[in-house]
């Protein structure tokens, strides 16, 4: 097994060793079922738009709660120490955890592709959408991921990690409210293109634009490398 490999799978154990992992992971599971029943029993509507609306309000909520140990418990226990020991290079090891963490991400998504079922049974949906929304959600829930991973490198407590990793997402998603006023047109439009709410809208209905696309990659890769920077000002001291 290489380094990388042991990385992940360290990872993956830790997270499924832990309570708190495997409720977040029911518990999204549970909640995005009991929202599809209610719209499809209550509201009569049937479709999955509502639904990956929901699941990126979801992960707002729970992926926090995923991401606070990462790094921020390794530094605590020092046991982060152990880790750098290892003969992996700094972005080896956390994208070892970053595909760990996709993994889980994966997990939580294939758990609620039980909703289409009906769909298929009792509709004639267009599952190309559907398709294209799960794609979305995924890349929601991939830089939430990275986001939370960079935040947990640079805090030693989980519960700061968790709220900081709340508060910068909670800021994203009504980032672009100021720019109802449009007082300075250059500034509305870029935070337009920061928020989340906005980038979500079209992404949710199947619509992969290619400039959302480069937003995920770009706070991806910007927080991956902020985590690898923690990573090596760790390894100096």
């Amino acid at each position: 097994m290489s380094a990388l490999q042991a990385v992940i799978v360290k990872e993956l154990r830790e997270y499924f060793a832990m309570p708190i992992a495997l409720a977040v992971v029911a518990v999204f599971w549970a909640l995005c079922g009991y929202l599809f029943s209610f719209h499809l029993f209550f509201v009569n509507t049937a479709q999955m738009v509502t639904s990956f609306h929901n699941m990126i309000i979801l992960m707002i909520l729970v992926m926090p709660l995923l991401t606070m140990r990462i790094f921020a418990e390794e530094n605590k226990t020092g046991t982060i120490e152990l880790l750098l020991t290892l003969p992996l290079s700094d972005y080896a090891t956390v994208i070892g955890k970053y595909l760990a963490g996709l993994l889980v991400v994966l997990l939580m998504l294939a758990g609620t592709a039980t909703a289409v079922v009906p769909l298929v049974f009792y509709g004639d949906p267009d599952l190309g959408p559907i398709l294209g929304g799960y794609v979305g959600t995924f890349a929601f829930g991939a830089m939430f991921l990275a986001m939370g991973m960079a935040v947990s490198s640079a805090c030693a407590n989980q519960v700061v990690a968790a709220l900081v990793t709340w508060g910068i997402l909670v800021l994203l998603w009504f980032i672009d409210y100021p720019a109802a006023f449009d007082f300075f047109p250059s500034l509305s439009a870029g935070l337009m293109h920061l928020s989340l709410s906005a980038q979500h809208v079209d992404l949710i209905r199947g619509v992969l634009s290619g400039s959302a696309m480069v937003y995920f990659a770009s706070v991806i890769a910007i927080s991956l490398f902020i985590s690898v920077q923690f990573l090596r000002l760790r390894r100096m001291r």
